[in-house]
């Protein structure tokens, strides 16, 4: 049914790092007509490729008249404030500028749980006011307003920490038996590379069917854990004993427990339910010779 509100619909998707990459080659799967937008030269097979910039004005006056919804899921080439900037705001107004007049079903803008200002560890969910306390959150929800109140609907997809194929730096730190402290509890929350993709088509089949779509989503597998929990389950798992050094104890990361109350209401299934689930996957391939 999901895939079926997708066939022959035009969809555009801006970036095509792993996530835009994945979800790319999953709409051409679903039989969706797709253009795909980066600078580089590489597209994933089935997808018309358009090199452009967001941080190019110009660049973007080729996109294509006919797209019914778009994605946008980039990163910026730098990951200082400036970086952020360049990409993210200054993006999303080069961006708003370019589809001006245009009659869209959606833009679906890749966002961060950053927006966030929660720190000690409460619960956060899509009711929760994004109150930024650093300056790289404040240029990401800045960059989330740029979109709002344009002539097309416009939805925040505001990611938890992804992990999945490729992405094995917990796991790497795991084996190499560098624990973290129990106490203060630092909660952590994540989402499944796969399960990010198959909930943005799944909003955007939603979109394009004409039903509803809230203007803001948590991306999250609804399961958030303390860290030296998951670390303390991935040693288990690949039989290494954790130590907590002197440094680490000393240490306060920010924590907060993320609720994706929009996505559990809607329906939407995750096929890694849990960071067990979405870590055994990823271990069994790596034991397969996989990435």
């Amino acid at each position: 049914m999901q895939d079926t509100a997708l066939t022959r619909r035009r969809i555009g998707v801006i970036g095509l790092g792993d996530l835009g990459a994945a979800l790319a080659s999953r709409l051409v799967t679903a039989g969706a007509s797709v253009t795909g937008v980066r600078r580089g030269r590489d597209a994933p097979p089935g997808v018309e490729l358009l090199r452009a910039d967001l941080a190019d004005a110009s660049s973007l006056a080729d996109l294509p008249d006919d797209l019914e919804a778009l994605v946008v899921s980039v990163t910026p080439d730098r990951y200082d404030l400036d970086g952020y900037r360049a990409t993210y705001l200054e993006g999303a107004r080069n961006l708003a500028a370019a589809l001006g007049g245009r009659r869209l079903t959606r833009v679906f803008w890749v966002s961060s749980t950053g927006v966030y200002g929660e720190q000690g560890g409460g619960d956060v969910d899509e009711s929760t006011p994004a109150e930024p306390d650093s300056e790289r959150g404040r240029v990401l929800l800045a960059a989330e307003q740029a979109l709002s109140g344009q002539d097309w609907p416009a939805t925040a997809v505001r990611l938890a920490g992804i992990y999945g194929p490729g992405r094995n730096a917990l796991i790497d730190r795991v084996r190499s038996g560098r624990g973290v402290p129990a106490e203060p509890v630092h909660w952590t929350n994540r989402i499944h590379r796969d399960d990010a993709v198959e909930l943005i088509v799944f909003l955007l089949a939603r979109a394009l069917a004409g039903d509803p779509v809230p203007e803001v989503v948590i991306g999250s597998d609804g399961a958030p854990t303390p860290r030296h929990e998951v670390m303390a389950w991935l040693a288990v798992q690949l039989g290494v004993t954790l130590t907590v050094s002197a440094e680490e104890a000393g240490s306060r990361a920010p924590s907060r427990r993320l609720w994706p109350r929009a996505l559990v209401e809607l329906g939407f299934s995750w096929r890694y339910p849990d960071y067990r689930a979405g870590y055994r996957a990823q271990l069994d391939a790596l034991d397969r010779g996989g990435l």
